[in-house]
């Protein structure tokens, strides 16, 4: 299974949708997962675009006007939003699940600053529930959170803390017990998926944020082939983001996407 992630920046265009769209097919993608994802006229050509290009199977956020989650796929699957269970004041359009090729797929959006803070708090319990009773599940999508050390480039030309996360907390208490894909492959690496949008296309920005992972749970971990970034949709700016490609090898019978608590 091959998934794809990008926030499409501020629900994106209709004018730039067949672009992204078609970009997004280059790379073959088995599951696309589109952050900031809006329900309107924009979000609708971004949808035909991807039923045309046969993922034929979404679910999103809708009846909203904010920033959600739209999950696209190649074959059928049962969706759930607003996963979590949070209430109106606490963002819960951030998240949508999609059981996807025996596979838990988190779709995410995750809120700025410490709006977040509910979403990491369940996903860290939901993490310690997966690894338990072996459920494969990924969340992939735009967490606004990192380590501050890493993730920032300022702080890694620097060598010091000039800005951080204010989510880093809870971020690192994540990753006690699922593990961040591209982390893992590229331990050594250092690349920035996220860089404040520029009128001046010239304009060098050296001012990068990682902040696009895919968080799989241990027992889906052993599946990981790939995860990579495509620059080029920033760079050709379509959007202020990078699309994050993840490969996972076929399943197992031993794992499942299982059912999680109150489900």
């Amino acid at each position: 299974m091959r998934l794809l992630a990008l926030n499409i920046r501020a629900g994106g265009s209709g004018a730039t949708a067949p672009a992204v769209v078609a970009r997004c097919l280059r790379h073959d993608p088995d599951v696309v997962v589109l952050c900031e994802y809006r329900d309107n006229a924009a979000g609708q050509t971004f949808r035909s675009a991807l039923r045309r290009a046969g993922f034929e199977h979404q679910a999103a956020t809708d009846g909203h006007s904010g920033n959600g989650v739209l999950l696209a796929a190649n074959e059928p699957f049962a969706a759930t939003r607003n996963p979590f269970g949070l209430p109106e004041e606490d963002y819960p359009d951030a998240v949508i699940e999609g059981k996807i090729a025996g596979v838990r797929v988190y779709g995410v959006y995750l809120p700025g600053q410490d709006r977040k803070r509910p979403h990491l708090r369940y996903l860290i319990g939901f993490a310690q529930y997966c690894n338990e009773h072996d459920i494969a599940a990924v969340c992939i999508g735009d967490f606004n959170s990192g380590r501050s050390e890493t993730d920032i480039e300022v702080n890694v030309r620097r060598g010091s803390l000039v800005d951080a996360f204010s989510t880093a907390d809870l971020y690192a208490e994540l990753e006690q017990h699922w593990t961040e894909a591209w982390a893992y492959l590229h331990p050594d690496e250092r690349e920035f998926s996220w860089y404040p949008f520029r009128k001046d296309p010239d304009y060098e920005s050296r001012s990068g944020w990682r902040i696009d992972k895919a968080f799989l749970s241990r027992p889906l971990l052993p599946r990981l082939r790939a995860a990579e970034y495509d620059h080029f949709f920033r760079l050709d700016r379509l959007t202020d983001h990078s699309a994050l490609i993840v490969d996972l090898a076929e399943r197992t019978s031993s794992v499942t996407a299982g059912s999680s608590p109150g489900h």
